[in-house]
This record gives structure tokens, C-alpha cells and sequence, in this order.
């Protein structure tokens, strides 16, 4: 697969780089690794994300280089100018959010770079997918190390270090391979520091962070004798809060902490109107296959998905699904042990 996107990459001289729409650390982290990577090749890359740039994210991008979307300003044209394009860390058009018209009218080839689980990608020219790697950033080193040599410059070693923390909780989840424990002593050798990472992603949090939180815990909801947590907080809750969407990350992974609980959701309402779901599972529960259902995917222990609303409908839905799942994995497990 990689062989196969060196050859994409080859053909074309200005790339964009999209990710998903909120973007996260391995979106981000694996979109600027490979901005340095195709430098190092003398192409023209640029990176687009919308609608920004998380507040914890930022200080990976030291060279500027990511440019927030504006269709009415410098991006109104932006279709026309790559000569292909790249949407990472996802493998589904529609991820793209306000981006998507522009990608689905360039002329320019399309292709994706992921690592989730996904039926066949649709809507590509090419697809680079491997769901066996933890990240995105995990592949982009995986292509680039290799032909730019070690040590790599030190921004590049920071973003892939960023990706995989990530995607991994800091090393925390089952996808902390051994392959991707040796990529992250090979990046720390590099000069990477661990240390300030971690504060830099994860200690940023706001009060109004720590209030939107503390209002979700309090109304969580315990369905399956305590096996599932089920948070949702909608618009008004946000607003009272003075909270933003960058404020709920790594909510979700929260009522996991109770020792019943197999399956962590957050349902949150969106400025469309549309209501987002992530999902957690600890071991035993594919929230994957749940996720589906409503058109999302991912991984078997982190998926989500977007479903319409109101609030309230969304949640009877999902609750009804992740039971069914629950009462489908569950005997599974107690079978085995």
C-alpha cells in the first residue's frame, strides 16, 4: 500500500492535505508529518482543516503552514489549485464537513490516507487504507522514514509523536501495539520530549471545559445493570457552559472509570442541527458495529457517527443499539471466562 502512495505521490506536485472536519491529534500530527515529508521531495503541499485548529494542537504547526477554511475568502477557489488531494485520517468524502462541494467537484485526483475500519472507500480515485496501524501518523512515518533518513526534523518527529499519543490516549488503549511503543522510543531518541506532549495536548483545559464536563457526568445516564454510560449535552448546554466542541474531547473515554461500565457515548447537538455520537468500548463490546448502523465507523473499541436529530430521538436510538449490542457481546465474554 505504501509502494502504492509513493507512486501517487510522485505523479503530482501540489497537494492538498485535508483532514476530517474538528480535527484531532492524529489528523493534524499526521498531516503536517506529511507536509514535511513531501518538502523533502520538492513538491508543493498545503494543508486545509476546518473549521479550526484545536487550541492544544497548535504549537505543532511552527512553521504556519496549516490554513483554516474560508470559502468566501482565500479558499473560495481552492478546487482549482491542487494538483491532487489528500483527505488523511478519514476515508469517508462526507467527513470533510463544509469542504466537501470543493472535493467533490476538483478535477484533481482524489484519494485518502487511513487507518479505520471501513467497507471498500467510496468517492476516491486511490485509496491507502490499513487498518492494522494504530494511526495515521503511523503510516506517514512508515512511507517517509525510510527514504528521508533518522533523525527527522525535529517539527515532523513531534507531529508523528503527536499522532500516535493520540490515537492511543497517551498509550493507554489496546491499540498500543509493540510496533507503535518502538516507533515512539525511536521518536523520544530523536529528541522528542514526552513529557511536554502531554502537557501541551492534554493539560489545556479551560473552566469552561471542567464546567461543560462536570453538567455531562452529572446527567449521565447507567442503562444495562451499569454496563453502559451514556452522556449528551446539547447547544443550550454549550452555551451556558461558554464551552466549544474542542471542550468535550476525551469526555467520552470518562465513564469508562466505573468499573461496571463496558461502553462509554456522547451524543452532543451540533450547529446543524445534526447530533454526533462517539462511542467506547473497554474490551469486550464492538461499538464499531453500532456505529454503522447509523453510517459512522472506526475502530472496534472507538467509533462514532453522526445521526439527525432532535437530542432526545438520537438517544432513544442509540440507546436502543448499544443494548442490543451489549446483550449480543456480552454473554460472549462471560461464555469464555
Amino acid at each position: 500500500m505504501l509502494d502504492r502512495l509513493q507512486t501517487f505521490l510522485d505523479q503530482h506536485a501540489r497537494i492538498l492535505l485535508t483532514t476530517h472536519e474538528n480535527p484531532d491529534g492524529d489528523g493534524i500530527g499526521a498531516c503536517l508529518a506529511l507536509a514535511h515529508y513531501l518538502r523533502f521531495l520538492g513538491k508543493e503541499p498545503r494543508i486545509v482543516v476546518s473549521p479550526s485548529v484545536p487550541g492544544n494542537l497548535r504549537w505543532l504547526d511552527a512553521e504556519c503552514w496549516i490554513e483554516v477554511f474560508d470559502p468566501t475568502g482565500p479558499h473560495a477557489d481552492l478546487a482549482a489549485w491542487p494538483d491532487a488531494w489528500l483527505l488523511v485520517d478519514a476515508s469517508e468524502p462526507h467527513r470533510l464537513g463544509v469542504m466537501y462541494p470543493l472535493f467533490e467537484t476538483t478535477k484533481a485526483p482524489r484519494a485518502c490516507l487511513d487507518h479505520h475500519l471501513k467497507d471498500a472507500p467510496k468517492g476516491f480515485d486511490e485509496e491507502f487504507t490499513d487498518p492494522a496501524a494504530t494511526a495515521s501518523g503511523e503510516l506517514v512515518y512508515d512511507l517517509a522514514a525510510p527514504r528521508m533518513g533518522l533523525p527527522l526534523p525535529m517539527p515532523m518527529a513531534e507531529a508523528v509523536y503527536a499522532s500516535l499519543i493520540s490515537d492511543t490516549g497517551n498509550f493507554r488503549f489496546s491499540n498500543s501495539t509493540g510496533k507503535v511503543h518502538r516507533l515512539a522510543a525511536g521518536l523520544i531518541e530523536q529528541g522528542v520530549q514526552p513529557a511536554r506532549s502531554y502537557q501541551r495536548i492534554y493539560l489545556q483545559d479551560t473552566p469552561s471545559k471542567v464546567k461543560v464536563w462536570g453538567r455531562a457526568l452529572e446527567r449521565m445516564s447507567l442503562l444495562f445493570n451499569g454496563a453502559f454510560g451514556l452522556m449528551a449535552i446539547s447547544l443550550a448546554d454549550m452555551r451556558d457552559c461558554g464551552a466549544t466542541q474542542d471542550d468535550l474531547d476525551e469526555l467520552v473515554q470518562q465513564p469508562t472509570r466505573l468499573a461496571t461500565v463496558e461502553v462509554a457515548g456522547l451524543l452532543y447537538e451540533t450547529e446543524d442541527g445534526r447530533i454526533k455520537l462517539s462511542l467506547r468500548s473497554k474490551e469486550a463490546v464492538d461499538v464499531n458495529a453500532v456505529c454503522k448502523l447509523f453510517g459512522g465507523g472506526g475502530h472496534r473499541l472507538a467509533s462514532g457517527a453522526k445521526l439527525d436529530g432532535p437530542l432526545q430521538a438520537a438517544q432513544a436510538r442509540v440507546e436502543a443499539a448499544v443494548l442490543a449490542q451489549l446483550d449480543h457481546d456480552l454473554p460472549k465474554i462471560s461464555e469464555r471466562k
